[in-house]
């Protein structure tokens, strides 16, 4: 990964805009700050779910949030360590200059092998044992040094290290510990950003599921014994939910523009795991489909008093 966007930018998705109308169309939408979620949800989706149904898709959200903080840090710390073993190396300083890199000469290429090209080695075997070592590389990645090498440093940083015979010199030893600090301190950013998701999924939940558990209750009730006071007192209570799913899910959508703004992909890269990029979306049109149809049982309950 380089930085957030390393596995995000190798996405390719349409903007999380596209659909909405047509299938707000389609489903008679009464709420357009959901259209979203239910562009995602398509419109072949029966949406009266149990409870333990609507929230799962959290609960999977924070599963999905645990492992990519398990991977991130992973990463961070390998190449802090990858950082470190470069920083012990011996560079050679027997070069010929090579084609500028950004304007400055940072890399070069030998004047011929010895013993001092085992440097260069050491560097790659470094980066295998740390970087490469992790424990989802494969499953995650599945490059070589080289096409890793080059999404997290460059593609001239990646000849040099990768080239047979090569070496170590003082500007490519500098160059890798310099871009592994970068990467390793992108990855901290990149935590920080895991974090920020789980406390909105806490967030989302703590709206969500009294939601939930009120529209279940009149769904699974015998509403014939109630009076016409108590199913009134029911509605106005599910209205009550359903103004806050609704804020809740407007609010979550602007997030959803504002983050995809900045790191295109970005919900496409944490939730590649889950049926859907947006389960906050898509469990909050739900919920308000379950307290939609818990309404209407109210409703045709009061007509018959």
């Amino acid at each position: 990964m380089q930085g957030a966007s390393h596995g995000v930018g190798r996405l390719s998705t349409e903007p999380v805009e596209l659909g909405v109308e047509s299938v707000c169309r389609a489903v008679a939408c009464e709420h357009p700050d959901v259209a979203v979620a239910l562009a995602v949800l398509g419109t072949t989706a029966v949406f009266v779910l149990a409870a333990g149904a609507v929230l799962t898709r959290l609960d999977d959200a924070r599963d999905a949030l645990a492992r990519e903080a398990v991977r991130t840090r992973a990463e961070r710390d390998a190449f802090e360590r990858f950082r470190r073993r470069v920083a012990k190396l011996e560079p050679s300083e027997r070069t010929r200059p090579s084609p500028a890199v950004g304007g400055t000469n940072v890399l070069s290429v030998p004047a011929g092998g010895t013993a001092a090209d085992d440097g260069l080695a050491d560097a790659r075997r470094a980066y295998r044992e740390t970087v490469m070592a992790t424990a989802h590389f494969e499953e995650e990645y599945d490059e070589t040094l080289a096409t890793n090498v080059a999404e997290e440093f460059s593609g001239p940083v990646a000849s040099a290290l990768a080239e047979e015979g090569g070496t170590l010199t003082p500007s490519l030893r500098t160059t890798l510990a310099s871009g592994a600090r970068r990467a390793s301190e992108e990855r901290t950013d990149l935590l920080s950003l895991v974090e920020t998701e789980r406390s909105s999924i806490e967030t989302a939940e703590s709206t969500l599921a009294p939601a939930v558990d009120a529209g279940e209750a009149v769904v699974d009730s015998e509403l014939s014994h109630a009076t016409y006071n108590d199913l009134v007192a029911e509605y106005e209570r599910l209205e009550w939910h359903e103004g806050r799913v609704e804020s809740l899910l407007s609010d979550r959508q602007t997030r959803i523009h504002d983050e995809e703004h900045d790191r295109r992909h970005w919900f496409d890269y944490l939730y590649r795991s889950l049926p859907s990029p947006y389960p906050v979306l898509s469990a909050g049109a739900e919920t308000l489909s379950l307290v939609d149809e818990a309404k209407s049982a109210l409703a045709s309950a009061a007509s018959d008093r």
